[in-house]
């Protein structure tokens, strides 16, 4: 299991191969939380990696192979980060309706 505990476990973290063209780092940045100095970093990073892989493997990966390389500037963001995004209407959908 991975522990976020300091800058070089993050940087770990944003190591992790997803799949052939895509790594963990891509789905971590915000503009938001870049711009208010706030920490984008899952909860359970294992569980973020593992459905990292299956949307890179499953949907990312085949997109890639039929039309060329695909740019991912952002495809997580934590609930804590997400809620502070909606109730400051910076177009983020609250944590209700963003749970999957």
């Amino acid at each position: 299991m991975h522990y976020i505990k300091g800058f070089y476990d993050l940087e770990r973290l944003g190591r992790v191969r997803l799949s052939k063209h895509f790594q963990m780092r891509q789905f971590l940045h915000s503009e938001i939380a870049a711009h208010f100095g706030l920490p984008n970093v899952p909860g359970d990073p294992d569980h973020a990696i593992a459905n990292g892989q299956r949307l890179c493997e499953d949907i990312l990966e085949p997109i890639t192979e039929a039309f060329g390389p695909i740019i991912v500037r952002s495809g997580y963001r934590s609930p804590s980060l997400n809620e502070f995004g909606a109730m400051r209407r910076l177009k983020c959908a609250g944590n209700p309706k963003n749970a999957a």
